[in-house]
């Protein structure tokens, strides 16, 4: 169809209006016994996505930290190096964990891999808490943790 062809066909309902964009939902804040998505990583370390939540802890907005190696981001750190002593455990198939002192506070975080369809791991999550349950090494623990929060 041409544009002209269109005309009277698309605007002949005045009652009918385009859908409103739902709303982007806040994730919850690293409480206490409750685990929250921080951010996950490819299997280079450089950031895919990051939470809200741990935007604030890093006081970098999200934007600035996806696309980056996770080292330079942690920067802040200093020589602390157990944040990528964890990720590489995870790399390994392990899980990891370290505890993060930002700008918004002190949280304890653990890290898993991610598999790819193969079952290769192809990255990893991180998961951040106030205060930690006690859950078992299996990180898919972790996650029906945050799922049940």
């Amino acid at each position: 169809m041409r544009q002209w062809e269109l005309i009277g066909i698309t605007d002949s309902d005045p009652s009918w209006t385009p859908p409103r964009r739902e709303a982007r939902l806040a994730r919850p804040e690293p409480g206490p016994g409750r685990w929250t998505f921080f951010w996950s990583t490819d299997a280079s370390l450089r950031l895919r996505s990051v939470s809200d939540a741990a935007s604030e802890a890093l006081g970098v907005a999200p934007v600035r930290c996806e696309g980056r190696e996770l080292i330079d981001v942690l920067s802040f750190l200093g020589p602390d190096l157990t944040p990528l002593e964890a990720h590489a455990e995870a790399l390994a198939g392990g899980v990891g964990t370290f505890t993060l002192r930002g700008e918004a506070g002190t949280v304890r975080c653990r890290v898993a891999p991610t598999h790819g369809e193969d079952d290769r791991v192809i990255g990893t999550f991180c998961l951040a808490t106030a205060d930690p349950p006690a859950i078992e090494d299996d990180p898919l623990a972790a996650l029906s943790v945050a799922a049940a929060a």
